[in-house]
């Protein structure tokens, strides 16, 4: 994500650069998110989002895994499906779904920016029935530790 404009309390403001969307997601509520998120397009904001994972790798903290995690992602009726592979000390992002993942995260559009931009964690998400764990839910407690706070 290079940039997002910004429609917070109605008024168009200069670009966002990522940090600033992650201090923004931080502090806005729910209609302003998803109005931000819609007014920049879902897609776009989405490729953003995985793209800044993918650079916040941290290969020391995954030595020695070998998995593929899904993150499918709905808003609307529409499901945005997103694949990291972890192998090697690499993190490789593929926009599709994974045919065999060893964990698949699945959530709305709120509760995965909130997740993303460190607003709440992922057990919270769990245990309020908003995150759906399948596959490895052991594995998915150590999601985190593999990537930097953005």
């Amino acid at each position: 994500m290079n940039s997002i404009q910004s429609g917070r309390r109605g008024a168009m403001a200069d670009q966002m650069t990522p940090e600033m969307f992650m201090n923004f997601i931080k502090t806005a509520n729910e209609k302003e998110l998803k109005a931000q998120v819609l007014a920049a397009g879902v897609e776009q904001v989405w490729d953003g989002m995985f793209q800044a994972m993918q650079e916040h790798f941290l290969p020391e903290k995954a030595q020695g895994v070998d998995a593929v995690l899904q993150y499918v992602v709905a808003d609307e009726g529409r499901e945005y499906a997103y694949t990291l592979a972890i192998k090697d000390g690499k993190c490789l992002l593929k926009k599709e779904k994974a045919g065999n993942s060893k964990v698949t995260l699945s959530m709305d559009l709120v509760s995965f920016l909130k997740l993303m931009g460190g607003a709440t964690d992922g057990m919270t998400l769990y245990m309020s029935g908003k995150l759906g764990v399948s596959g490895d839910l052991f594995f998915s407690q150590r999601i985190a530790s593999f990537f930097a706070a953005a």
